[in-house]
């Protein structure tokens, strides 16, 4: 029974920091050069990791051309889209290099 709660708080610290954590004005850091997978989680802005800034984070599900429309409309001087599809959970970043 320790070892599965062990588990299960390891898990929950570990998901902290996911994109789906992530607000405006959180820098995030790329773990992956899979653009389908990118692993991005948040980081500290003032940590070397630091690859981009959040601009804009909007709810629902969003992709192609209604992503980009999307960050247009919320943030003028965006650079990359990031979109996670989770059923009621899912949400589109809109990023810029730090």
């Amino acid at each position: 029974m320790l070892i599965v709660a062990g588990v299960a708080i390891g898990g929950w610290i570990a998901s902290r920091d996911d994109a789906n954590t992530a607000a405006v004005g959180d820098c995030m850091h790329r773990g992956s050069t899979d653009d389908n997978d990118p692993d991005l989680e948040v980081v500290d802005c003032g940590d070397s990791k630091a690859q981009y800034t959040v601009l804009a984070k909007i709810e629902g599900d969003h992709s192609g051309l209604t992503a980009q429309n999307k960050c247009e409309a919320e943030a003028k001087d965006f650079q990359y889209v990031y979109t996670e599809t989770n059923g009621s959970k899912s949400f589109l970043l809109c990023l810029k290099d730090k």
